[in-house]
């Protein structure tokens, strides 16, 4: 009996593949870097998070009273597009990443937390004549175009693709790509918005037409981006 349960437990076990204990186990991660390490209250900014073994679909936390809006992940690097509440606890926190196979990894205190500065009220809409403040020979010309009242949430903005961020994010926000483009807000805009429509009450469509020859500039072949013109 013995011999016949010995013969059919080998021809079992010959030909299979033998897979070494905890080859299915989550894989490492690691963080060693993150960029920038401060963030204010009410900041909208881009971080960037270097380190190994992140996967696709992982899942990051900055703690309370920080949101992730988007978030562009390679294995080595995580690109975060992200807004901290006016009341966002101040000090520092742990940055966790969670991957979709269930790994986990953090960087304990790896992130700390200031005090608003700048913009550090929520205000409504703008009220007035929005002419004279984009009107560069008008004594009311204002210059931070992404102040509260005006065109902050464009730096929210997010794309249908969670992983892509909008070219308005990027074009503000990105210190690696926003260079080219300037360097204050105002100049970023002027970039592409280079038209103010001045005549009274017909402000619908200020600075909204873009001459997409601007684009070309940077998608003709051998650019920066991905090339979409000959």
């Amino acid at each position: 009996m013995r011999k016949y349960l010995f013969f059919t437990v080998v021809c079992l076990v010959t030909g299979l593949v033998v897979i070494p204990f905890g080859a299915f186990a989550a894989a490492k991660i690691k963080l060693s870097q993150i960029t920038p390490k401060i963030v204010r209250q009410n900041d909208i900014k881009i971080i960037s998070i270097k380190g190994s073994g992140f996967q696709k679909g992982a899942g990051l936390d900055l703690g309370e009273g920080i949101t992730v809006l988007s978030a562009n992940i390679a294995d080595k690097k995580i690109k975060a597009q992200i807004t901290a509440d006016l009341d966002a606890p101040i000090g520092k926190r742990d940055v966790v990443i969670t991957n979709p196979d269930g790994g986990k990894g953090q960087k304990k205190r790896g992130l700390l937390v200031k005090k608003c500065t700048e913009n550090c009220e929520d205000f409504g809409p703008f009220e007035g004549n929005p002419i004279p403040i984009h009107d560069k020979n008008s004594s009311q010309y204002r210059t931070d175009c992404t102040n509260a009242a005006c065109h902050r949430n464009k730096l929210k903005e997010t794309s249908l693709d969670s992983s892509i961020m909008t070219f308005h994010v990027l074009k503000v926000l990105d210190p690696q790509f926003s260079r080219f483009f300037g360097k204050t807000n105002d100049k970023k805009c002027l970039y592409c918005h280079k038209n103010t429509d001045l005549l009274e009450y017909s402000a619908g469509s200020l600075r909204k037409n873009v001459d997409v020859s601007i684009c070309y500039n940077c998608h003709t072949k051998g650019s920066l981006g991905n090339e979409f013109y000959k």
